[in-house]
């Protein structure tokens, strides 16, 4: 089995669905099954008197109904039902339309929402040339992905949770948008080669590209709702020309620094209060493990010195709070004297910090910068 037949079963399976009972559509709620006979356990296919259905005119199951519990409750409770259903029932498909199909072909902007498994959620903004999302058929549609920050948030959500929300907008010409609901598998170059016979040329073509250019890999979509997003609110907007490298590592091309972060402190870049937390409790497990230096703290209240360390190493990265502890150099005197603290000491503590922060995945310029601040320190440390 080729490594894509799946999706042109799908594909097949869709349409044979559209052709066959395209009215099944519109009336969905017209074939539910009906009760288990207690006997038999068979489904009960008596046809019930029209009449007794319509005297009853019982309400339409949620089930059948787009969209989740949480916004059925919300409209009973705000009382917008009615105003919701004639949404749903006008302008919400489970499917791409002929129309859908066609404006997604000339849109180059896209917003792609996801969750991870747990639920916390990213969204992205994509853009291309007009037409850089394909639709393959009225149920699927395809869309590149080019070299970006490495990060891959989204691509990793979908990896744990296939649900996908897309926001297709036009700003330059009829200022709509289209939002398309469904469930998202990340496909790769080589699966969609396998393949090309059931996808449009310039799919292969893409592919075909050299450099940066060339999709990394592609994100699938089989299609859940589609419903539109209203105009009134969404811009008209000039297109100016501006030169896209695409996929280009150029910081300055990229934006750089535009937010400022590397004038925040150190503190808060790393996370702040919370970070503090986790690579103090971490160091501290390195550092009492470590015969060479743990000897030091063999008489030390280590719930007292954890806050300690927590408040000197704000103090010492930029954090908000003041170290109220005593100076390094008094601290200190009693070790070497005593005790026999050296730089080789010195060393290692330092050596087991970097573990540290090397083991909460922290970048390397962080890591190199937190280190230098704290080498800063080492003849306070050892009275020079």
């Amino acid at each position: 089995m080729k490594p894509f037949a799946w999706f042109g079963a799908k594909r097949k399976a869709a349409r044979d669905r559209h052709h066959e009972a395209p009215a099944s559509r519109e009336t969905p709620a017209v074939s539910t099954p009906g009760p288990l006979h207690a006997d038999t356990g068979a489904p009960d296919t008596a046809v019930r008197p029209a009449e007794s259905l319509q005297a009853k005119k019982p309400p339409p199951p949620r089930g059948l109904l787009p969209g989740s519990d949480g916004e059925h409750r919300l409209q009973c409770e705000y009382g917008s039902e009615e105003r919701a259903h004639g949404f749903y029932t006008r302008q919400v498909l489970d499917y791409l339309s002929p129309t859908m199909q066609a404006f997604i072909a000339r849109q180059e902007i896209l917003f792609v929402a996801t969750a991870d498994r747990h639920g916390e959620c990213d969204c992205t903004s994509k853009f291309g040339r007009p037409g850089f999302i394909r639709v393959l058929d009225e149920k699927y549609l395809i869309y590149p992905e080019y070299r970006g920050n490495g990060v891959f948030a989204n691509l990793g959500n979908i990896t744990e949770n296939p649900h996908i929300a897309m926001l297709i907008l036009d700003l330059y010409r009829d200022t709509i948008g289209l939002h398309v609901n469904g469930r998202a598998r990340i496909v790769t170059n080589e699966e969609l080669l396998a393949c090309r016979d059931d996808l449009p040329n310039d799919v292969m073509d893409e592919i075909g590209l050299e450099g940066k250019k060339r999709p990394e890999r592609w994100v699938m979509v089989e299609v859940e709702e589609a419903y539109i997003q209203c105009s009134k609110h969404i811009p008209l907007m000039k297109k100016l020309d501006k030169r896209v490298d695409w996929g280009t590592d150029n910081v300055v091309a990229k934006g750089g620094d535009y937010f400022r972060l590397q004038e925040i402190p150190l503190y808060d870049r790393i996370g702040g209060d919370k970070a503090m937390e986790v690579l103090v409790d971490d160091f501290y497990r390195r550092v009492l493990k470590d015969d060479f230096v743990g000897r030091f703290f063999e008489d030390v209240d280590m719930e007292a010195q954890r806050l300690k360390q927590k408040s000197f190493l704000a103090m010492a990265f930029g954090g908000p709070y003041p170290y109220s502890g005593k100076d390094l150099r008094s601290v200190h005197k009693r070790l070497i004297d005593e005790l026999g603290l050296t730089d080789a000491h010195f060393d290692r503590v330092l050596q087991h910090f970097r573990d540290t922060v090397i083991a909460a995945q922290l970048p390397e310029p962080e890591v190199n910068g937190l280190c230098e601040i704290l080498e800063g320190f080492r003849d306070d440390v050892m009275n020079r």
